[in-house]
């Protein structure tokens, strides 16, 4: 975690938690010092030092605002390092295997990196100035007299102690309750889902023994986990007016008998419950600390992302040979021996009933999975997932489509991108109403609500265009259009003689067929041409 830290800034954190911490034993020593005052008669001394202990409280409260400042600036710092690393290394990595990618990697972002602020982060710089406080508030007490701080120590751990002696019977006398409570809320509900029921046979009171016995038992576990609760609560009272007096009766004997004086008295019994109390924040911050143990060892554990390389376009595109491919799912024949050649210009289309692994064989060609048997190549050299990226261009059912501007959509935040460049591959899409100035910069609502779904799919195709993809996949892209909308766009693309197409999709009009170059149907069996 150590890498996400700005070190200037942290450094700093540490400053001002350490001069910030000292306000607690400050506060002692002047609690003390009031004391003093008092029992030397020291009347000329109050006014003077009344002004300078206001002007050091202004001081601390100065800090003390300075640390929260410095403290922000770090949480800020840290999670941009984070949350940017985070989302850029899952993007990087995705997977078409990933289950529930979105969900998953939203929920971590939004929430455990929240928790993770919360609960590691502000605990450490919690910790760093209680940690300072209760080294400096028990210096001060033990300086002024060891035994007697010794002595308040002790009887102050035992109260500490107490709730353990009742914590088990309290989770159980809980547990009983909470057992109950559900039964008691099972019978209500039933009872009231078949209240209209039970109304019609005259049978409303039918279950009222049930009714009264399951409110019985719920009402007599709550009485009993409460009195056990007040048992708790009371004893530990007791126990801790016990271990306070005590000490306070010791340390007023040492007072009169003039082993210590009074100002010393005071720091020491004021001081005592401050160290008790600054030792079990350190422990509960720990503890909230290891409690993000696994968030903490998700983030370490990201796989190293690189810049992206859009180079591989210079290979001019001449051929793609799918290969007596076959592809098996949890040992199931998905299909076998597909055979098909794709040359430079041509367009394909692959017919096939819905899960017959259409776009299974895309993700093939993609790279994103291997074959069983069989090998795709491209220009005869077999290939991987980042050479096909480079190559090909997706258009699929659902068109991602991001929340900006057409241009930012079209050319996903490539800086060199150019103006002219965008409205040119607007225009070769079919998009004339957007090739402009004005109309590369209008912004798509969230999920393209202004957008017909023709322009939404042709957006796809643009995008394609301008990245300058050779072969474009099409998986199912014009579905869930109208005839009269994916008629328009086929005979777009169909006709565009710089673009290669494979095309997937269980229904075309018999119109669009014949502007393919070849057109198959792939079975079980395999894949057949159709004339």
């Amino acid at each position: 975690m150590k890498k996400f830290i700005s070190k200037p800034l942290f450094l700093l954190a540490i400053v001002f938690s350490i001069l910030a911490g000292l306000e607690t034993p400050f506060n002692v020593m002047t609690y003390s010092y009031i004391f003093y005052l008092i029992s030397h008669k020291s009347l000329n001394l109050v006014f003077p030092s009344m002004i300078i202990i206001i002007l050091l409280y202004g001081v601390f409260c100065i800090l003390g605002y300075l640390k929260s400042v410095v403290i922000n600036k770090n949480i800020y710092s840290i999670n941009n390092n984070i949350k940017y690393n985070y989302l850029t290394s899952k993007m990087f990595n995705v997977s078409p295997e990933d289950d529930d990618f979105e969900s998953k990697n939203l929920s971590f972002f939004m929430n455990d990196l929240k928790l993770l602020e919360n609960n590691y982060w502000r605990q450490i710089f919690r910790l760093l100035g209680g940690f300072i406080t209760t080294c400096a508030t028990l210096a001060y007490a033990l300086y002024n007299n060891v035994y007697i701080t010794l002595i308040f120590l002790l009887f102050m751990v035992l109260p500490s102690m107490a709730p353990k002696m009742f914590s088990k019977s309290i989770q159980k006398k809980t547990k009983i309750w909470s057992k109950r409570n559900q039964n008691l809320s099972s019978v209500v509900k039933d009872l009231l889902h078949g209240a209209l029921l039970l109304k019609r046979y005259k049978s409303t009171l039918g279950f009222s023994g049930k009714l009264k016995g399951s409110i019985s038992e719920m009402e007599n576990s709550n009485a009993e986990m409460k009195n056990r609760i007040s048992l708790s609560n009371n004893s530990i009272s007791f126990l801790l007016y016990l271990c306070t007096y005590l000490p306070i009766g010791i340390g007023i004997y040492f007072t009169i008998n003039g082993t210590i004086n009074l100002a010393q008295f005071v720091a020491i019994q004021y001081s005592s419950s401050w160290i008790l109390n600054g030792f079990s924040s350190i422990i509960q911050g720990w503890n909230t600390i290891n409690s993000t143990k696994d968030i903490r060892n998700k983030i370490e554990l990201l796989p190293e992302y690189k810049k992206d390389n859009d180079s591989g376009n210079d290979e001019i595109f001449k051929e793609l040979e799918v290969n007596n491919v076959s592809f098996l799912y949890t040992s199931k024949k998905v299909f076998e021996n597909i055979s098909f050649k794709l040359l430079s210009g041509s367009k394909i289309l692959i017919k096939g009933k819905s899960g017959i692994g259409k776009s299974t064989l895309l993700r093939m060609i993609l790279g994103e999975k291997k074959p069983v048997f069989g090998e795709i190549t491209v220009n005869n050299h077999q290939y991987n997932s980042d050479f096909a990226y480079n190559l090909f261009g997706v258009v699929g059912q659902s068109p991602i489509i991001f929340e900006d501007s057409i241009r930012m959509n079209i050319t996903l935040g490539k800086r060199d991108s150019k103006d002219n460049e965008v409205i040119d591959a607007l225009r070769k899409s079919g998009l004339e109403e957007f090739a402009s100035k004005k109309g590369i910069d209008l912004k798509i609502n969230e999920n393209g609500h202004n957008l017909s779904g023709g322009q939404l799919k042709r957006i796809e195709i643009a995008r394609a265009l301008f990245f300058n993809r050779q072969v474009l996949l099409i998986d199912e892209g014009t579905a869930s259009l109208d005839e009269e909308t994916a008629s328009e766009i086929h005979k777009s693309i169909l006709s565009n003689k710089n673009i290669s197409i494979i095309e997937v999709d269980h229904h075309i009009s018999e119109d669009i067929k014949n502007l393919y170059s070849n057109v198959y149907e792939l079975k079980n069996s395999g894949l057949v041409e159709q004339g």
